[in-house]
C-alpha cells in the first residue's frame, strides 16, 4: 500500500453483519504474545531516557470513535504496554543515577500501568473489565504494579520530585489521525507538571519499533496468512459484471473469518481507469472484460498490519500489452527481492538504494504509446515499514536490518491506457538477504491465470 492519508473506509452492511461476531471473537481472543517482551521493551527504553520518567497515555474511547467501530489502542502505548483497552495510563521511574563510578545504563525502580477501576453498571454494556484491584491484575498486564488510574496524578507529583523531566509524544505519528489527541494528551501533562522539562518520546521509540522481536514477526506472519487467503478467494471471485465493493467484501469476510480485527487500512480495488489512480478506495465501479483490477487490500492481526498488492485480468487472461507492463513490474520486483539485505535503504538515492534498483529496471524496460520510457508512470515510493501501523514509523534513510518487515511494491500506472499494475509483497529482512513473507500467494501472469481460471 502507498503512503496517503487516513480515508473513510466502505465496507457493506452484509459484511458489516457477518463480521460483528468475528470482530468479537477476535478482540476476545486477542494475541499479545509474551508479556515479557513489552518489559523487555520498557526496560530498553529507561536506558536510553534515565535522566527523566516516562509518561504515555492510552487512547479513550472517543479517541477512535468507539461508537462505530472497534477501540484501538495508541500504537506507542500499545507497544510498551500490551493493553488494549480505554482510559490507561504508562509511568516508568528511573533509579537514581549513582554519585560516583562510571556511567551505567539507566535501570527501571518502577512501572506502573495505571488502569480505571471497575464501573459494574458500565460493564453491563461493555462486558467484564480488568479492574487494578484484581488479584490478577499483575499477571494478566505483566506490570508489577497495576494502579487506579485515580491516583496517577499523586504518583506523577511524587516521581517529579526525583526527575523533573517527562519524555513522552510532543508530535504526532505521521498518519495516525492523532493529532488531536496527542495535543489533549500534552495539555493534560503540563496542566499537571507546570515545571517540568519534556522531551519527545517518539523518536526512540520508533528507532525500536523498526526492528521486529521475534513475536512480533509471528504476528504479522498471522496477517498475511489471513490475506493471502483474502487475495486466493478473490482471484476466484474477480469476472466481468462484479462490483469492486464485492470483491472488496469478500476478501475482507476472509480475512476476519481468519482472526483479524479489521483491515489494515482502506480496500482499494480498483478496475480499468481506477487502477491507475492510487488513492482509490470508493470501490464502487463494476468491472469490465478487458480491464485490470488493483486489489490492494490486507487485514490486522492482533494489532499488527499486513500489506499486499495484486493485479488481476477481469476476464481471466492477460492482453499482450497488459502481460507486458505486468511482467516489466514483476521484473523490478524481482530485483529488489534479490537486492534486499541488510545495509539497503528505501529512499531514493545511493549505492545501496532499492527505489533506484526498480525504477532503473523500468524505465529501461519498455516503452509508452509515444516511444517514451516508462519510468515516469512508476509515481509512488518503492515501499514502507510494516507493523503495528501498515506504514510504520522509520527513517528510510536508515539502512535496513535483520528483523525488519518492509514493503516491496513497483508499479506502473498509465492512464492513457487504462492499465495500471502493482504487486506488492511483504520482506522480512534476514541476516544475508529477504524472505517473501508473502511468497505463497502467486506472482507470476501464467500462475495468476491458473488460479483464476478455477473458479
Amino acid at each position: 500500500m502507498m503512503r496517503f492519508t487516513k480515508r473513510g473506509l466502505r465496507i457493506t452492511f452484509a459484511v458489516l453483519a457477518a463480521g460483528l461476531w468475528v470482530a468479537a471473537l477476535s478482540a476476545a481472543a486477542w494475541d499479545k504474545g509474551n508479556l515479557g517482551d513489552y518489559h523487555d521493551r520498557r526496560a530498553r527504553l529507561v536506558q536510553e531516557t534515565g535522566d527523566g520518567l516516562v509518561v504515555l497515555l492510552g487512547y479513550d474511547e472517543q479517541d477512535v470513535a468507539a461508537s462505530t467501530t472497534q477501540f484501538r489502542q495508541n500504537e506507542n502505548f500499545y507497544y510498551l504496554t500490551g493493553w488494549n483497552q480505554p482510559n490507561a495510563a504508562l509511568l516508568l521511574i528511573p533509579k537514581p543515577a549513582k554519585a560516583s563510578g562510571a556511567a551505567q545504563p539507566a535501570e527501571m525502580e518502577r512501572e506502573i500501568l495505571f488502569i480505571p477501576p471497575h464501573n459494574y453498571a458500565r460493564e453491563k454494556w461493555t462486558g467484564p473489565m480488568l479492574g487494578p484491584d484484581d488479584p490478577d491484575a499483575r499477571s494478566k498486564t505483566g506490570f508489577q504494579e497495576v494502579e487506579s488510574l485515580n491516583l496517577f496524578p499523586h504518583e506523577l507529583q511524587e516521581a517529579l520530585k526525583k526527575f523533573p523531566k517527562i519524555y513522552t509524544e510532543l508530535t504526532p505519528e505521521p498518519e495516525s489521525g492523532e493529532d488531536c489527541f496527542q495535543k489533549q494528551m500534552l495539555g493534560k501533562l503540563h496542566k499537571l507538571a507546570p515545571m517540568a522539562a519534556f522531551a519527545d518520546l517518539r523518536p526512540l521509540v520508533a528507532r525500536m519499533r523498526a526492528v521486529k522481536s521475534p513475536g512480533e514477526i509471528a504476528l504479522i506472519r498471522k496477517a498475511a496468512g489471513a490475506s493471502i487467503e483474502a487475495h486466493l478467494a478473490a482471484m476466484k471471485t474477480v469476472r466481468p459484471g462484479v462490483w469492486e465493493y464485492e470483491i472488496a467484501a469478500r476478501m475482507q469476510y476472509e480475512f476476519q473469518r481468519r482472526g483479524c480485527e479489521w483491515p489494515a487500512y482502506p480496500p482499494i480495488v480498483g478496475s480499468g481507469f481506477y487502477s491507475t489512480v492510487l488513492h482509490y478506495d470508493q470501490d464502487d465501479h463494476q468491472m469490465q472484460s478487458g480491464d485490470v483490477v488493483v486489489m490492494d487490500v490486507a487485514g490486522s492481526y492482533s494489532g499488527y498490519a499486513s500489506d499486499i498488492t495484486r493485479t488481476l485480468p477481469v476476464n481471466g487472461h492477460f492482453t499482450a500489452r497488459q502481460r507486458e507492463i505486468y511482467d516489466i513490474v514483476l521484473g523490478a520486483q524481482n530485483a529488489v527481492i534479490a537486492a534486499a539485505r541488510p545495509g539497503a535503504t528505501l529512499s531514493r538515492g545511493g549505492k545501496d538504494s532499492l527505489y533506484d534498483i526498480a525504477y532503473n529496471y523500468i524505465n529501461s524496460h519498455g516503452k509508452d504509446l509515444h516511444g517514451k520510457p516508462l519510468g515516469q508512470y512508476f509515481i509512488h515510493g518503492l515501499g514502507h515499514p510494516v507493523g503495528l501501523n501498515v506504514h510504520d514509523p522509520m527513517d528510510y534513510g536508515r539502512p535496513l536490518e535483520a528483523g525488519m518487515i518492509i514493503t516491496d511494491e513497483p508499479g506502473i500506472y498509465i492512464p492513457e491506457e487504462k492499465i495500471g499494475v502493482r504487486i506488492e509483497d511483504m520482506l522480512l529482512i534476514t541476516p544475508t538477504g529477504a524472505e517473501v513473507m508473502t511468497r505463497r500467494l502467486p506472482r507470476m501472469a501464467e500462475e495468476i491465470e491458473k488460479m483464476m481460471a478455477e473458479k
